[in-house]
């Protein structure tokens, strides 16, 4: 059988290069879905087995493709299998090009269109008010007015929340921490607030392409009318879109220039912008969330930011880097299977468990918002936050329902 979608992006020679060398399994941090699983179909060798197997007929279309959708769809697209492969297969390319091909046989699973429908309805993830993108949850903190007056002001810079940043309540400190950081240092940017829509990763993820094109298409008209030069988030799965994945996906070329926030923040500390004077006094350990690390390449900065704070004694995960365990909320896992992202995430506790670290953070807030509830789960009760909160505390800075939220 063919696999049309694989042609159209050149991906069609890959399941037969797969080497079945089994590093995608058993490499050190590698698939953390074939760890839980332990079914071959659930690792990267698996998946291009049966694809091979399927396009040679070996297997007939009724034994082999309900299995390799379930395999597809059961991954966080972490980049692990990527990271160890000795044949440099682009895993999660395929697993995002594979799954746009089973929504058009009508084999995506009902949560996929569930989540399709509340994004283009409500245009972002949760499905709910575009106003309360940033209205919900401004009244926390002491530049409200400021930051309201931000919205739709014309910019070199622009500041893209993303969904998880703005509906989230644990999430949300990392954009309060940042438009805080931001006033304090007198750095110029504006926002979109309601006018921001969601930057289309989950579509993309779920292999919905010409769907995520609608979201990004207005996005990036919004800021060409702000006469926008240049765009930072602290969301790695939007910057990733923004970044590469427009080109790659729907090819579009923007032409802004895209920043991680926590490469942006780095930045900043070292133009001597940013100054820390109030000491932390906790004992830290990090985890690369696997689109700002594996996805991205950004392991250096936050690294940089961490050894600039003070009152810090830093540890490293077991798993780190490159290496680093995903958190199990990638890859729209939790809308396919919220449980078995569940017991992903307790192999991410388990590594947290090994260290002596009293607080993890990460350069993620939906890793963040995740860990912080995960994490207890898998019995790990260390402090979860992010690193931006980190930044602005080090700094002094604190605002409204900052210590309620971390409890």
């Amino acid at each position: 059988m063919d696999f049309p979608a694989l042609k159209e992006f050149g991906l069609q020679d890959y399941p037969f290069i797969c080497a079945q060398c089994s590093y995608c399994q058993i490499g050190h941090g590698a698939c953390p879905t074939y760890k839980v699983k332990r079914t071959d179909s659930y690792s990267g060798k698996g998946k291009m087995l049966l694809a091979r197997a399927l396009i040679l007929g070996r297997i007939s279309p009724d034994d082999g493709l309900q299995g390799l959708a379930d395999a597809i769809y059961g991954c966080t697209l972490c980049g692990g299998c990527e990271e160890v492969c000795q044949t440099d297969i682009p895993f999660v390319k395929i697993y995002q090009v594979l799954r746009g091909e089973f929504m058009k046989r009508g084999m995506w699973p009902e949560n996929m269109k569930l989540a399709k429908e509340t994004v283009l309805k409500s245009c972002n993830i949760q499905g709910l008010s575009q106003m309360d993108r940033i209205e919900g949850w401004s009244y926390w903190t002491p530049n409200e007015d400021d930051l309201l007056d931000k919205q739709g002001q014309p910019a070199d810079t622009a500041f893209f929340f993303g969904c998880s940043s703005s509906y989230r309540g644990v999430s949300i400190q990392a954009t309060i921490a940042t438009t805080l950081i931001l006033d304090n240092i007198g750095e110029e940017y504006t926002i979109l607030g309601e006018e921001e829509y969601c930057c289309g990763a989950p579509l993309i993820m779920m292999g919905d392409f010409e769907g995520a094109r609608t979201l990004a298409e207005h996005n990036i008209a919004k800021y060409k009318e702000l006469g926008v030069k240049r765009i930072f988030t602290n969301c790695p799965g939007c910057y990733k879109m923004w970044a590469h994945e427009y080109k790659e996906f729907l090819d579009i070329d923007h032409g802004f220039e895209v920043l991680y926030g926590y490469e942006y923040l780095a930045d900043l500390i070292k133009q001597g912008k940013v100054e820390f004077n109030t000491p932390l006094n906790i004992k830290l350990t990090y985890h690369d969330g696997c689109d700002a690390g594996r996805n991205s390449g950004y392991y250096d900065e936050p690294r940089e930011i961490i050894k600039a704070l003070p009152g810090v004694e830093f540890e490293e995960l077991p798993h780190n880097k490159e290496n680093c365990y995903c958190c199990g909320s990638g890859g729209v896992l939790r809308a396919f299977d919220h449980e078995f992202a569940g017991d992903i995430s307790k192999l991410k506790a388990d590594d947290v468990n090994r260290t002596q670290a009293d607080t993890v953070s990460s350069g993620c807030p939906s890793c963040i918002e995740y860990l912080k509830d995960q994490l207890p789960q898998g019995g790990c009760d260390k402090v979860v936050k992010d690193l931006m909160v980190l930044a602005a505390e080090a700094m002094g800075l604190t605002w409204d329902g900052l210590d309620e939220i971390y409890e």
